[in-house]
């Protein structure tokens, strides 16, 4: 039984390469402004109204995962995204965007969550939990490392052919993802009861679990806040290299590589550095850079200013091993793809206003404002709510199942 479900651990790198491939993504937002006539300002309300759905489905999509097989969850998650993906490409007018936008909801749901818990579900059978973050970490990387190739790839095969011929390589790399689901090997996930308990069952006890536990429910929120405004960013790239004077082709494309490249570095790296200072520093670490990043994004007034959307994706990135390791060391195995449904849905919490906000100061003031508005988010939102989740997991740390060096503050 070892040897069948360790197949999962390279079938989950795959997945994970081949689900963020897509070659559009240098150039998704030129097409929806400059392309279909679209404003940034309709765009981020567009896709707030994603991430509001995905709320109401993170965790509804969560419980089908833990009722009916991760892995299904994965590739109808897949398949969904493709047809998301076929309506996008013919985006002509803002009902047809939503809609787009609405199926890609439900897509994200069904995938998000899963994939971790069907790791961690895997490397528990295997004896071997305590890699959690090593092997998320790697995921987390080859998730930015897709992005860069098919990043590298968009800006010349959109300057060469149409952007709307990006949009359906990347329907044939997600059906190509779906198809790797089939392989995957479903873990065992506790008790034969437990599996066999009915939806709304799963899904109340997930979230029972979650709200009782004060520092999983407090970390969960730490985690949105932080995601949302550090990701919020990606709405502003290319809107900033546009600004800079830089045409859709190889530069377009070029400059936007290295962002993707440090994501990966700091999804690689974040294991290892929580081991060594626990995750409250590593949370005020992000917290300190991102400042500074945005700090440097809505001061200088040339293309130089640029250089800061790496580190803001490095930072990005780390977030997630982050969060999901404390989630599945907490969390029960039969509600662990619900409880870790509640960390994306977190995010869209806050996404879905601040995404809207940060487009329509863009379309009024400028980028620079932008970016200083997502630095007044972090600075405010982690001021907030970081010194309620420390002393919540003070009172209750799960030392026993913890694998990370237990937290330390300045004075602790």
């Amino acid at each position: 039984m070892h040897r069948s479900v360790a197949v999962n651990i390279p079938l989950f790198y795959l997945y994970r390469f081949l689900r963020d491939a897509q070659v559009w993504i240098p150039v998704w937002v030129v097409f929806l402004t400059l392309g279909q006539g679209f404003s940034l300002a309709q765009v981020t309300a567009a896709d707030g109204l994603y991430f509001l759905a995905v709320m109401f489905l993170e965790v509804p999509t969560g419980a089908v995962a833990d009722r009916w097989g991760r892995s299904r969850s994965m590739g109808l998650g897949a398949l969904c995204l493709a047809a998301a993906l076929v309506v996008f490409a013919y985006t002509t007018s803002f009902p047809i965007m939503l809609l787009s936008f609405g199926i890609w909801a439900i897509a994200s749901a069904l995938m998000s969550g899963a994939d971790l818990a069907l790791l961690y579900d895997t490397l528990k059978a295997l004896g071997r939990e305590s890699e959690y973050e090593r092997h998320a970490g790697r995921g987390e990387a080859l998730v930015w490392a897709g992005a860069a190739t098919a990043t590298l790839l968009g800006g010349p095969i959109a300057a060469l052919t149409s952007i709307q011929f990006t949009i359906w390589l990347g329907v044939i790399v997600t059906l190509a993802a779906a198809a790797l689901t089939i392989l995957m090997v479903e873990p065992p996930r506790g008790s034969t009861s437990a599996i066999t308990v009915r939806y709304l069952d799963t899904l109340q006890t997930g979230l029972r679990f979650a709200w009782n536990d004060a520092a999983l429910r407090w970390l969960v929120i730490v985690g949105g806040i932080l995601g949302a405004s550090l990701g919020a960013a990606m709405y502003l790239v290319q809107p900033l290299l546009l600004d800079r004077g830089v045409e859709v082709g190889v530069l377009f494309s070029t400059l936007q590589v290295p962002q993707l490249l440090m994501g990966a570095v700091g999804a690689l790296l974040v294991a290892s550095i929580l081991r060594k200072l626990g995750e409250f520093t590593v949370i005020a670490c992000i917290v300190a850079c991102g400042l500074l990043a945005y700090g440097g994004l809505a001061s200088i007034p040339t293309l130089a200013a640029f250089a800061f959307i790496p580190l803001v994706a490095m930072l990005e990135s780390a977030i997630i091993p982050l969060t999901t390791g404390y989630v599945n060391r907490r969390a029960p195995s039969e509600q662990r793809a619900t409880i870790l449904s509640l960390e994306s849905l977190s995010r869209g919490l806050f996404i879905a206003p601040l995404g809207p906000i940060v487009g329509a100061v863009a379309d009024a003031r400028g980028v620079e404002w932008a970016f200083a508005t997502l630095g007044l988010a972090l600075g405010t939102g982690a001021l907030i709510a970081v010194p309620v989740w420390l002393r919540a997991h003070r009172r209750n740390p799960n030392p026993s199942s913890a694998t990370i060096r237990p937290i330390a503050a300045p004075g602790a």
